[in-house]
């Protein structure tokens, strides 16, 4: 690889790692406007036709921890790659909630709010239920009604959820969420890239891949800590510069 394209790689990713917060990410592809899209585009057409086959062979070897998005030691490389995104936004969700008390946890805005400590519990649900699906082989709400009972309230939120989510510090969701999550790696690990790229021809929304599921999974993390963040901001005694 050239030192030129190495380049143009890091700046690629520069610019475009604002996608995944949005707008909460100031230093993200919408602060570079009109300029910042011409030069993404212009960077993916060179990426396009390079050889990246150095991912594959690197991956394992160079597991740079957190920062580094791309294979990981003990998965497939794309499986790995699909982990370290996971894994980045599993971190993200520890950073805006660091400090809350479980008042703040628990606090309602109004009738049709969500509280932060049920959206940490709604992620756990996700990703309980795609477990179920791509790792377990059930289609999707198939499951017995005592999951259903365990889970719905955090999955789909709304009354059930505003009425049985509280009371529980942050220790509580962080703890379900580590579980969930252990889970999800150690069937990651049993399983190839061939697995993540197999098409479910009867998914409710159309024809989709393992790993389009999987990363509905990672981008449904970003979107909800976006909404934690809003939320956090809006406590009362925060400041909202904080």
């Amino acid at each position: 690889m050239s030192e030129t394209n190495g380049s143009g790689r890091r700046e690629f990713l520069r610019l475009t790692a604002g996608v995944a917060g949005c707008a909460l990410a100031p230093g993200g592809l919408f602060a570079h406007g009109r300029t910042g899209a011409a030069r993404v585009g212009r960077m993916a057409e060179s990426l396009r036709s390079e050889d990246l086959s150095y991912i594959g062979q690197a991956g394992a070897a160079k597991d740079g921890g957190i920062n580094i998005i791309g294979p990981k030691a003990g998965y497939s490389p794309q499986v790995g790659t699909l982990v370290s995104m996971l894994t980045s936004m599993q971190r993200a969700i520890d950073r805006s909630t660091k400090g809350l008390t479980q008042a703040e946890l628990d606090h309602l805005f109004d009738a049709e709010a969500n509280t932060i400590g049920a959206l940490m519990l709604h992620l756990a649900a996700t990703e309980f239920y795609y477990q179920m699906n791509p790792f377990d082989g059930k289609a999707w709400d198939s499951w017995s009604d005592e999951i259903k009972q365990k889970w719905d309230p955090a999955m789909k939120l709304a009354d059930a959820g505003r009425k049985t989510i509280k009371g529980h510090d942050r220790d509580y969701y962080l703890g379900i969420l580590k579980e969930t999550r252990e889970k999800s790696l150690a069937e990651f690990a049993k399983r190839d890239d061939a697995w993540l790229m197999a098409v479910d021809k009867d998914w409710p929304w159309g024809p989709t891949d393992n790993y389009c599921k999987w990363f509905h999974v990672c981008e449904h993390i970003s979107h909800h800590c976006g909404q934690i963040v809003f939320l956090w901001k809006r406590l009362p005694g925060k400041k909202g510069g904080e």
